[in-house]
């Protein structure tokens, strides 16, 4: 196989991957709202979700034992597991008991951007490329579509809007996880594996001891089991990293930006929730947004303007 052949096959095989993850995190999203309407408390879920997913990552964690960067300390570990463990976990299944699927999938997706590209601006004295700017005003005006659908329904909007704000505080925790892991420069399955491990051996003990698990058929659980710790929890991460891995973190941060559009098309026939216009025109708009905050973008026209100018512009 040529080289140029090589490299075709490997961006074929880094954009199924990439958006073989935006589907099972768009499924997962489904799920939680499936999971929260069936009963499950928010602590039920992240039972689930770390307890699963520890189990299924361990044995990756174990192979990479010895390969495990120096960068990746017990110190660090600890503090993503206190940062995107049962914190995270119960304020975005709160989130979902209380307000709509397409507002959490907005908003916590949405706040992790702002979080995750405003912290190296705050911190490392960064600059905000001005296609970030523009996405992250985008991403607001479809914020606000969102919080206009919560204003239009009276009767439940003071839950809503808790709710809402579980999903910016649940946004805000995993937009300081990126931001951590890219400081660091640490291995996202590695990293993954360690605070789902760390998690589970925090809060297994403390759900024993102060929680009641869910009075429903081991089905139910199962079913749970499979959206919050094997697609949510695992595969999605361990397919994503393979994107990055094909394709560089630019193109492959596109897929993140599908989830919204896609859980909210998925939650149709799966979850017999219909969207209304206010909600699918936030979701859409905070799409654009997140797609246009991405470098990847702004360099893609750049390179297009170029080949104009040269008189080469490529199909």
């Amino acid at each position: 196989m040529t080289p140029g052949a090589a490299g075709r096959a490997d961006t074929i095989k880094g954009v199924s991957l990439g958006l073989a993850a935006a589907l099972l995190w768009a499924i997962y999203n489904v799920g939680v709202e499936i999971g929260r309407a069936d009963g499950f408390t928010s602590a039920d879920l992240a039972l689930l979700r770390y307890g699963v997913a520890g189990l299924l990552l361990a044995p990756l964690l174990a192979l990479r034992w010895r390969n495990l960067p120096p960068e990746l300390t017990l110190s660090r570990a600890i503090m993503l597991s206190c940062i995107i463990g049962p914190p995270f976990a119960f304020l975005f299944n709160t989130g979902y008991g209380l307000a709509p699927l397409a507002h959490g999938v907005v908003i916590s997706p949405g706040m992790s951007m702002v979080t995750a590209k405003l912290l190296p601006v705050l911190l490392d004295e960064q600059r905000l490329s001005i296609n970030r700017k523009i996405g992250i005003g985008i991403l607001i005006v479809g914020l606000f579509a969102i919080a206009a659908d919560r204003l239009s329904l009276k009767s439940s909007g003071d839950m809503m809007l808790l709710g809402d704000l579980c999903f910016v505080a649940s946004g805000t925790l995993w937009g300081v996880f990126i931001y951590l892991m890219g400081r660091w420069r640490l291995p996202a399955i590695a990293t993954t594996a360690a605070t789902s491990i760390l998690s589970s051996a925090i809060f297994v003990p403390f759900y024993v001891l102060y929680f009641v698990p869910a009075s429903l058929p081991l089905s139910a659980w199962v079913e749970q089991g499979i959206y919050q710790g094997v697609l949510g929890g695992s595969m999605a991460i361990i397919v994503f990293a393979g994107s990055i891995r094909l394709l560089g973190s630019g193109l492959a941060g596109l897929f993140p930006a599908l989830v919204p559009s896609l859980a909210v098309i998925l939650a149709i026939p799966i979850a017999g929730q219909m969207p209304n216009a206010l909600q699918v025109l936030g979701v859409n708009i905070a799409s654009a947004g997140l797609i246009v905050s991405l470098d990847k973008v702004r360099l893609f026209f750049r390179s297009k303007r170029h080949d104009r100018d040269r008189g080469t512009d490529r199909p």
